[in-house]
């Protein structure tokens, strides 16, 4: 706990949310992040449940009122061909009555400082305005799009389903609850940055319980479950039409709110689903990967659509040898980093070694390094998502050995194929 004066008569406690807090803290966030509904006792109790265990911290006036909101949790994220401990951040606000006044620097600085000594090797978050982390050290590390598929333009290559290979079956969202935990924990464990997913974040996703969230909860959501040859569960899929009309045409966009798919013929079956729904012009799907295959499963690839392609999860390195090792790489290699870190938390100089089978090891060394790189570019190339090269374009790599950025940037990409839509923390 610290308490430290911002003006002449305003003093601030920063500490822990005490539990009688919970629903100032829960309301400043409402606040900040703009929501348009006002908390009810059954959001309060939601949200009370799905945070507990997390570090929430505060940052208190002198009137008591909670003026700061900060929340982390230990997170076990998937990283190329494993996973590394780390911790998610979020519910960072701040009251605009009390901006610029240090308190998401001190907030954020200590977090990160008590994160690195408890053994996390990274950080990540998802940021609402992308000028505010990389001060921190963080690097926008994935990538999310809305896909939009013509549906009266869609032909696909194969039918999954006519050829016996998948079969699909007709639920409501809340059928889902049982069949899709086991799914998403399984295709997550191949997607860099997927984050995990307990039963009450399913629960209200489902609409199994209302979390208060804004959608109407008499809203009708269809859903499908695919299903293998031997009656496995391979993809689900939840929708809600939106329709609009002009005289008595009818034009209706199918728009995803899950779609999980384990393969190319469920990913066919479930995409092929919606775009022969009767009255459906289009479907789109949002935070989806921008390497997602669906217009590989096209005849004519132009009738799958990327738009709103943008950052989605930032990464921060907090031990730099450890994270490195913790995943795999797509080329064996060796190359001298030097890891500048403004905030001091991980900085230095390794030698990165790739092996033939893909593991890694960084090892402390005192050569000239090949390549001179901040933090935060080395977060945003870390999971494999995101290419080196445009940061090196940029100028913000000091490549000194000629060719060793580019094989920094070979050894560390490996793309997800999209089999997760991103998930909010």
């Amino acid at each position: 706990m610290t308490t430290f004066a911002t003006t002449a008569d305003d003093r601030l406690e920063l500490r822990d949310m005490r539990p009688e807090e919970h629903e100032q803290w829960v309301a400043l966030g409402r606040r900040g992040f703009l929501e348009a509904r006002r908390p009810s006792p059954t959001g309060f109790d939601v949200r009370r449940r799905a945070l507990a265990g997390h570090r929430r911290r505060v940052a208190v006036d002198g009137a008591g009122r909670v003026v700061s909101t900060f929340r982390s949790y230990g997170v076990d994220l998937p990283v190329p061909g494993s996973s590394a401990a780390g911790e998610a951040i979020s519910s960072v606000v701040v009251a605009p009555t009390h901006r610029r006044r240090g308190l998401l620097t001190r907030q954020m600085t200590a977090d990160l400082t008590q994160a690195r000594d408890r053994g996390d090797v990274l950080a990540v978050l998802i940021a609402s305005e992308a000028p505010i982390y990389g001060r921190f050290g963080f690097g926008a590390a994935t990538e999310g799009c809305r896909w939009t598929l013509d549906a009266r333009g869609a032909r696909f290559r194969t039918d999954p389903v006519r050829e016996g290979v998948v079969d699909l079956e007709l639920v409501e969202d809340a059928d889902l609850l049982d069949a899709v935990a086991p799914l998403h924990d399984r295709l997550a464990a191949a997607s860099p940055g997927a984050t995990p997913r307990d039963d009450l974040w399913w629960r209200t996703r489902l609409g199994v319980e209302d979390d208060d969230s804004g959608d109407d909860p008499l809203l009708q959501r269809p859903a499908v479950l695919a299903r293998g040859a031997a009656g496995e569960v391979v993809g689900a899929l939840s929708y809600r039409a939106v329709e609009t009309s002009e005289g008595r045409r009818t034009s209706t966009r199918a728009e995803v709110l899950e779609l999980m798919a384990d393969g190319p013929a469920a990913t066919t079956a479930l995409w092929r689903f919606l775009a022969e729904l009767d009255l459906v012009v289009a479907a789109t799907a949002g935070d989806r990967s921008p390497h997602e295959p669906l217009e590989h499963l096209l005849v004519d690839p132009r009738a799958a659509v990327q738009t709103e392609r943008d950052d989605f999860h930032w990464v921060r390195l907090l031990d730099v040898p450890s994270a490195l090792a913790a995943r795999r790489y797509a080329l064996p290699g060796s190359v001298v980093l030097e890891v500048v870190d403004d905030l001091g938390l991980a900085g230095g100089r390794w030698r990165l070694v790739a092996d033939a089978d893909g593991a890694g090891r960084a090892e402390p060394t005192d050569a000239e390094p090949d390549v001179v790189l901040p933090v935060a570019v080395l977060g945003a190339a870390y999971l494999g998502q995101v290419p080196l090269a445009g940061h090196v374009a940029a100028g913000r790599v000091d490549e000194r050995t000629p060719g060793a950025a580019r094989r920094l940037g070979a050894m560390l990409w490996d793309p997800s194929t999209g089999v997760l839509a991103r998930t909010w923390f």
